[in-house]
């Protein structure tokens, strides 16, 4: 069903493992910038094995859509997670991009080193820091232009023209209950409190759509990861 956030909400919930989970707090941990204010960060991944994880910032907005989907199904908001919604709601988090050259989520590149850097033979992810991201598939005629995928010529074309990162490209999940062109990541979300080490893992979205650059929009199908390694759960 449409919601007031703009894409298709699905009813299925779906569970993170405690493995991937405690990966995900240990990373976190390694990219929290400051302890003067409480934050929610969310971290996007591809749990299939290893973690996989490939992006991070602001969960506040993430963690608002959490809520309102809860509510959604629910009779009544879950009042912890109401509680962090305030205490963040005037926190600034923002990605660090040097910060995640230095714990492997990407490296930097550029114009004076991407051909010592990019094998064509294998598929690849180049971003910037506005979060915008080409992906590069040897395959991509056969897999299709719509799907999501860059020329050659596009992708060098970001690298002169940006500050750019080369990163890892992992093979999306399957939406549950679609096809298999319906591609989707997990998106976990943490409430970080100021000064202090713990963090919370409040669940997290499944976020799909049909090719493989997926992306919160219209056309996204979205639902819920029960936090049920925090002893919490939404059902």
């Amino acid at each position: 069903m449409k919601n007031k956030n703009q894409f298709i909400f699905s009813n299925e919930i779906l569970e993170i493992e405690e493995f991937h989970a405690m990966q995900a707090k240990n990373l976190i941990n390694k990219l929290r910038q400051n302890d003067d204010q409480d934050v929610f960060i969310e971290l996007d991944c591809m749990p299939n094995g290893n973690l996989n994880a490939f992006h991070y910032g602001n969960g506040l907005k993430s963690a608002t859509i959490i809520k309102n989907l809860v509510g959604s199904f629910l009779a009544e908001d879950r009042p912890w997670l109401e509680r962090k919604l305030y205490a963040a709601k005037n926190s600034e988090f923002k990605t660090n991009f040097q910060k995640g050259n230095e714990v492997g989520l990407w490296k930097r590149i550029s114009a004076n080193n991407y051909q010592e850097m990019l094998n064509w033979d294998k598929p690849f992810c180049i971003k910037n820091e506005k979060g915008i991201t080409r992906i590069w598939h040897p395959e991509w005629r056969r897999l299709g232009y719509k799907n999501g995928f860059s020329t050659k010529g596009a992708i060098i074309n970001f690298i002169f023209k940006e500050i750019t990162y080369l990163q890892k490209f992992y093979s999306p999940l399957v939406a549950p209950e679609c096809s298999p062109v319906w591609k989707m990541h997990y998106r976990l979300v943490f409430f970080a409190p100021a000064k202090e080490k713990q963090l919370d893992l409040i669940g997290g979205l499944w976020i799909s759509r049909p090719e493989f650059k997926i992306y919160l929009d219209k056309n996204s199908l979205v639902g819920l990861i029960s936090p049920l390694t925090t002893g919490d759960s939404f059902i």
